[in-house]
């Protein structure tokens, strides 16, 4: 019965591979041009979406986007080294292999670790539930911020909330146990704030490609605020939510002291090691922000802007290659931290997307015209608060039940190019929508297929599906709320 099982699951995936590659392959032969599209422009449309249907249906994003790479060089899009040229020529590409490789030897080292059993260790938290609860949430959204990985954040600061639990006598039935575990969920989100490390740099890549084919530029700084903005009210609000609209007791938590978790004086102390990867990585995430901040100009904007925003971490993670500890060993192995931890299903799907992007909002296809012909009716006159609503609730929405990239690839491919025509106009800002769209479409935990790592979340044997689907989908819709006020607002103001 297995093997029978086993072998209908491998006829459906065939199916569904055999559809996608028709897209990719065959659409733009079957499909007359139509609306104004080109041959090529047609084929370009048929790669998007068998790229995405393939990335959807079987989960997987590598070969789907060089499958859809190839089909550019094959509908004579573009030749073969030009591709090349564009895919990995592309800074924000590259930031998304080295970061992920510097970010993986910090996470390694277990230097975060240390951070987050240093925070627990304040004494002004013991016999304060909500200052406890804050100070945990905020936590996790700064560490997240640092090693850009949500599941790693899970996956350190479930075991230290379960001790919490355990020493307070919270229940594991309990509503406060859930809503403890989802908010250091959604803290996690942290991990998308910063605009040059993360693997929401695919969805980045393409919005800046789309507004780069507009004569406009993709604003880090107004990004970095925004996105900060919202998560930052987001994990605050839904604290509030805990206390005085949810009313849950915390009185348990009263009980928490760190001195009951047998922490010793190692636990709360970097290595040599830790310090060291850890400055390094600071150093990098503060070079990018004082970029943002310099005059232009100056001598140090000039030196910065000849730096780049990707070679500094390129440089910063030679310089650990070359560096031997005490007993003579490389500080890190470079080479097998750039096999294991750069994410190159991201990195093969961000170069094709944004390559996708840019075709359909550049004129020469025909595609952006097409787009705003159709949306003309309900979007092309609508006003920047409704694009954002929409683009939000929309995202949030759909990344519940699907994969959450795809949907953040898709809903920037056709509204960021209306959101470039709105900012020439002086109707709202095409980088806010982009940070509504990429956390819009990271607020996702209703099931197990909205995002890679909502299994932890609701693998937990305390997760119920009621407690989901009634306070989950109200935090939803508070992401909601928050989201589009906070980035109309930063539509008006940037």
């Amino acid at each position: 019965m297995s093997a029978l099982t086993a072998r209908g699951k491998n006829v459906k995936y065939y199916i569904c591979v055999a559809i996608s590659l028709c897209f990719i392959f065959l659409f733009g032969k079957l499909i007359q041009p139509f609306a104004g599209i080109t041959p090529v422009g047609i084929s370009i449309l048929g790669i998007f979406f068998g790229v995405l249907i393939a990335t959807i249906v079987t989960g997987e994003t590598f070969w789907p986007a060089l499958l859809g790479l190839f089909g550019m060089i094959v509908c004579d899009f573009t030749t073969a080294g030009d591709l090349l040229k564009t895919w990995f020529g592309n800074t924000t590409i590259q930031q998304i292999i080295w970061v992920m490789a510097l970010t993986g030897a910090v996470t390694e080292s277990g230097a975060v670790n240390v951070l987050a059993r240093k925070v627990l260790k304040i004494r002004a938290l013991k016999g304060h539930p909500m200052r406890l609860i804050t100070a945990l949430f905020l936590t996790v959204l700064v560490c997240a911020a640092l090693v850009s990985s949500p599941t790693t954040m899970l996956l350190l600061w479930y075991p230290i909330l379960d001790g919490i639990c355990e020493m307070c006598g919270v229940e594991k039935n309990s509503d406060l146990k859930r809503e403890l575990l989802l908010g250091i969920y959604i803290a996690a989100m942290g991990a998308y704030v910063l605009p040059f490390k993360g693997v929401h740099l695919s969805s980045i890549a393409i919005i800046s490609g789309i507004m780069e084919s507009s004569g406009l530029p993709f604003n880090n700084m107004a990004y970095l605020v925004v996105a900060t903005l919202v998560v930052l009210a987001f994990v605050l609000v839904y604290t509030l939510f805990i206390r005085f609209v949810w009313k849950t007791d915390l009185t348990p938590l009263k009980e928490f002291d760190v001195d009951k978790m047998g922490l010793t004086e190692a636990d709360l102390k970097m290595t040599g090691k830790q310090k060291t990867l850890f400055g390094f990585m600071l150093f990098g995430i503060v070079f990018l922000l004082l970029g943002m901040a310099l005059p232009k100009g100056s001598a140090v904007y000039d030196f910065y802007n000849k730096i780049g925003s990707t070679w500094v971490w390129i440089v910063l993670f030679a310089v650990l290659c070359l560096m031997r500890d005490r007993e003579g060993k490389p500080f890190i192995n470079g080479v097998k931290l750039l096999q294991s931890k750069t994410m190159w299903g991201i990195v093969a799907v961000a170069g094709c997307f944004t390559i996708c992007g840019s075709a359909i909002a550049s004129d020469d296809l025909g595609i952006k015209a097409a787009i705003a012909t159709v949306l003309g009716p309900i979007l092309g006159n609508a006003s920047w608060p409704i694009m954002v609503i929409l683009c939000v609730a929309v995202s949030t929405i759909f990344t519940n039940f699907t994969n959450g990239m795809p949907v953040s690839f898709t809903i920037n491919a056709i509204c960021i190019p209306l959101a470039c025509t709105m900012q020439m106009e002086g109707r709202g800002n095409a980088t806010i929508l982009g940070v509504a769209t990429i956390l819009a479409s990271m607020c996702a935990f209703l099931t197990n297929g909205a995002i890679a790592y909502a299994p932890i979340l609701l693998g937990r044997e305390e997760m119920t599906s009621k407690f989901i689907f009634t306070k989950g989908v109200v935090t939803n819709i508070l992401f909601i709320v928050l989201a589009s006020l906070i980035c109309i607002v930063g539509g008006y103001v940037v």
